[in-house]
Protein backbone atom coordinates (compact mmCIF):
# COMPACT_ATOMS: atom_id res chain seq x y z
CA UNK A 1 0.00 0.00 0.00
CA UNK A 2 0.93 3.64 -0.53
CA UNK A 3 -0.47 5.86 2.20
CA UNK A 4 -2.40 9.09 1.94
CA UNK A 5 -0.43 12.15 0.74
CA UNK A 6 2.75 10.05 0.56
CA UNK A 7 4.17 11.96 -2.43
CA UNK A 8 1.80 14.95 -2.37
CA UNK A 9 3.37 17.93 -4.16
CA UNK A 10 6.54 16.15 -5.31
CA UNK A 11 6.44 18.15 -8.52
CA UNK A 12 9.97 17.16 -9.54
CA UNK A 13 8.93 13.52 -10.03
CA UNK A 14 9.01 12.62 -13.72
CA UNK A 15 8.94 8.82 -13.46
CA UNK A 16 7.29 6.38 -11.06
CA UNK A 17 7.71 2.59 -11.20
CA UNK A 18 5.24 0.73 -9.01
CA UNK A 19 5.91 -2.85 -7.88
CA UNK A 20 3.65 -5.76 -8.78
CA UNK A 21 2.38 -6.39 -5.24
CA UNK A 22 0.76 -2.97 -4.81
CA UNK A 23 -2.96 -3.26 -4.04
CA UNK A 24 -3.99 0.28 -3.04
CA UNK A 25 -2.98 3.89 -3.54
CA UNK A 26 -4.11 6.24 -0.75
CA UNK A 27 -5.88 9.59 -0.86
CA UNK A 28 -3.82 12.40 -2.44
CA UNK A 29 -0.83 10.05 -2.67
CA UNK A 30 0.56 11.68 -5.83
CA UNK A 31 -1.57 14.82 -5.86
CA UNK A 32 0.12 17.77 -7.51
CA UNK A 33 2.98 15.74 -8.99
CA UNK A 34 3.00 17.95 -12.06
CA UNK A 35 6.19 16.42 -13.52
CA UNK A 36 4.64 12.99 -14.13
CA UNK A 37 3.86 12.47 -17.83
CA UNK A 38 2.78 8.83 -18.03
CA UNK A 39 1.59 6.19 -15.63
CA UNK A 40 1.27 2.41 -15.85
CA UNK A 41 -0.31 0.85 -12.79
CA UNK A 42 0.46 -2.77 -11.76
CA UNK A 43 -1.97 -5.65 -12.26
CA UNK A 44 -2.17 -6.18 -8.50
CA UNK A 45 -3.87 -2.80 -7.92
CA UNK A 46 -7.53 -2.99 -6.87
CA UNK A 47 -8.33 0.58 -5.80
CA UNK A 48 -7.27 4.18 -6.33
CA UNK A 49 -8.39 6.44 -3.49
CA UNK A 50 -9.83 9.94 -3.63
CA UNK A 51 -7.63 12.64 -5.21
CA UNK A 52 -4.75 10.18 -5.66
CA UNK A 53 -3.49 11.86 -8.87
CA UNK A 54 -5.45 15.09 -8.72
CA UNK A 55 -3.80 18.06 -10.44
CA UNK A 56 -1.08 15.95 -12.05
CA UNK A 57 -1.26 18.42 -14.92
CA UNK A 58 1.65 16.89 -16.86
CA UNK A 59 0.07 13.43 -17.20
CA UNK A 60 -0.66 12.62 -20.83
CA UNK A 61 -1.20 8.86 -20.63
CA UNK A 62 -2.67 6.47 -18.03
CA UNK A 63 -3.11 2.71 -18.31
CA UNK A 64 -5.40 1.24 -15.67
CA UNK A 65 -4.94 -2.50 -14.92
CA UNK A 66 -7.50 -5.29 -15.24
CA UNK A 67 -7.36 -5.81 -11.46
CA UNK A 68 -8.71 -2.33 -10.70
CA UNK A 69 -12.31 -2.33 -9.44
CA UNK A 70 -12.84 1.27 -8.30
CA UNK A 71 -11.58 4.79 -8.98
CA UNK A 72 -12.12 7.23 -6.12
CA UNK A 73 -13.58 10.72 -6.17
CA UNK A 74 -11.39 13.33 -7.87
CA UNK A 75 -8.75 10.66 -8.53
CA UNK A 76 -7.58 12.32 -11.77
CA UNK A 77 -9.36 15.66 -11.43
CA UNK A 78 -7.71 18.53 -13.32
CA UNK A 79 -5.24 16.29 -15.16
CA UNK A 80 -5.62 18.75 -18.01
CA UNK A 81 -3.04 17.16 -20.37
CA UNK A 82 -4.46 13.63 -20.12
CA UNK A 83 -5.20 12.56 -23.68
CA UNK A 84 -4.86 8.77 -23.51
CA UNK A 85 -6.81 6.66 -21.02
CA UNK A 86 -7.10 2.87 -21.05
CA UNK A 87 -9.46 1.09 -18.65
CA UNK A 88 -9.16 -2.48 -17.35
CA UNK A 89 -12.05 -4.91 -17.62
CA UNK A 90 -12.84 -5.31 -13.88
CA UNK A 91 -13.75 -1.71 -13.14
CA UNK A 92 -17.21 -1.39 -11.58
CA UNK A 93 -17.36 2.24 -10.40
CA UNK A 94 -15.95 5.64 -11.28
CA UNK A 95 -16.19 8.13 -8.42
CA UNK A 96 -17.51 11.69 -8.36
CA UNK A 97 -15.27 14.23 -10.12
CA UNK A 98 -12.87 11.40 -11.08
CA UNK A 99 -11.87 12.95 -14.44
CA UNK A 100 -13.31 16.42 -13.91
CA UNK A 101 -11.86 18.99 -16.34
CA UNK A 102 -9.66 16.49 -18.17
CA UNK A 103 -10.14 18.60 -21.28
CA UNK A 104 -7.49 16.85 -23.44
CA UNK A 105 -9.38 13.53 -23.53
CA UNK A 106 -10.74 12.94 -27.03
CA UNK A 107 -12.23 9.45 -26.82
CA UNK A 108 -13.49 7.24 -24.05
CA UNK A 109 -14.22 3.51 -24.08
CA UNK A 110 -15.64 2.34 -20.77
CA UNK A 111 -15.47 -1.37 -19.90
CA UNK A 112 -18.46 -3.75 -19.84
CA UNK A 113 -17.86 -4.34 -16.13
CA UNK A 114 -18.69 -0.72 -15.22
CA UNK A 115 -22.05 -0.28 -13.47
CA UNK A 116 -21.98 3.36 -12.31
CA UNK A 117 -20.48 6.71 -13.26
CA UNK A 118 -20.31 9.22 -10.41
CA UNK A 119 -21.43 12.83 -10.29
CA UNK A 120 -19.42 15.22 -12.45
CA UNK A 121 -17.06 12.36 -13.34
CA UNK A 122 -16.30 13.77 -16.81
CA UNK A 123 -17.63 17.31 -16.31
CA UNK A 124 -15.86 19.79 -18.59
CA UNK A 125 -14.10 17.18 -20.74
CA UNK A 126 -14.69 19.46 -23.70
CA UNK A 127 -12.31 17.58 -26.01
CA UNK A 128 -14.35 14.36 -25.94
CA UNK A 129 -15.73 13.53 -29.37
CA UNK A 130 -16.46 9.84 -28.78
CA UNK A 131 -17.86 7.95 -25.79
CA UNK A 132 -18.55 4.20 -25.73
CA UNK A 133 -20.49 3.03 -22.68
CA UNK A 134 -20.28 -0.61 -21.54
CA UNK A 135 -23.31 -2.90 -21.50
CA UNK A 136 -23.52 -3.25 -17.69
CA UNK A 137 -23.91 0.45 -16.96
CA UNK A 138 -27.04 1.14 -14.88
CA UNK A 139 -26.61 4.76 -13.76
CA UNK A 140 -25.03 7.98 -14.94
CA UNK A 141 -24.57 10.51 -12.13
CA UNK A 142 -25.57 14.16 -11.99
CA UNK A 143 -23.55 16.39 -14.34
CA UNK A 144 -21.42 13.38 -15.31
CA UNK A 145 -20.79 14.63 -18.86
CA UNK A 146 -21.87 18.24 -18.44
CA UNK A 147 -20.03 20.65 -20.73
CA UNK A 148 -18.67 17.94 -23.02
CA UNK A 149 -19.18 20.21 -26.02
CA UNK A 150 -17.28 17.97 -28.47
CA UNK A 151 -19.77 15.08 -28.27
CA UNK A 152 -21.94 14.84 -31.40
CA UNK A 153 -23.75 11.55 -30.89
CA UNK A 154 -24.53 9.23 -28.01
CA UNK A 155 -25.81 5.67 -27.76
CA UNK A 156 -26.79 4.59 -24.26
CA UNK A 157 -26.63 0.86 -23.36
CA UNK A 158 -29.69 -1.35 -22.78
CA UNK A 159 -28.66 -1.85 -19.15
CA UNK A 160 -29.09 1.84 -18.27
CA UNK A 161 -31.96 2.68 -15.89
CA UNK A 162 -31.24 6.25 -14.79
CA UNK A 163 -29.68 9.45 -16.07
CA UNK A 164 -28.91 11.98 -13.33
CA UNK A 165 -29.84 15.64 -13.36
CA UNK A 166 -27.81 17.81 -15.74
CA UNK A 167 -25.90 14.70 -16.84
CA UNK A 168 -25.43 16.00 -20.41
CA UNK A 169 -26.22 19.66 -19.85
CA UNK A 170 -24.38 22.08 -22.17
CA UNK A 171 -23.31 19.29 -24.54
CA UNK A 172 -23.97 21.76 -27.32
CA UNK A 173 -22.50 19.56 -30.09
CA UNK A 174 -24.96 16.68 -29.59
CA UNK A 175 -27.12 16.08 -32.66
CA UNK A 176 -28.20 12.49 -31.97
CA UNK A 177 -29.09 10.54 -28.81
CA UNK A 178 -30.44 6.98 -28.61
CA UNK A 179 -32.23 6.19 -25.35
CA UNK A 180 -32.63 2.48 -24.41
CA UNK A 181 -35.82 0.60 -23.49
CA UNK A 182 -34.37 -0.08 -20.03
CA UNK A 183 -34.35 3.62 -19.07
CA UNK A 184 -36.82 4.49 -16.28
CA UNK A 185 -35.77 8.02 -15.26
CA UNK A 186 -34.20 11.13 -16.76
CA UNK A 187 -33.17 13.79 -14.25
CA UNK A 188 -33.95 17.49 -14.22
CA UNK A 189 -32.12 19.43 -16.96
CA UNK A 190 -30.37 16.25 -18.14
CA UNK A 191 -30.08 17.55 -21.71
CA UNK A 192 -30.52 21.27 -21.08
CA UNK A 193 -28.84 23.57 -23.61
CA UNK A 194 -28.09 20.77 -26.04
Amino acid sequence: TIGGSAFFGCNGLTSVTLGDSLTSIGSSAFRGCTGLTSLTLPNSLTSIANSAFQSCSGLTSVTLPNSLTSIGSSAFQSCSALSSLTFGDSLTSIGDFAFYQCSALTSLTLPNSLTSIGEQAFFGCSGLTSVTLGDSLTSIGSSAFRGCTGLTSLTLPNSLTSIGQQAFRDCSGLTSVTLPNSLTSIGVSAFESC
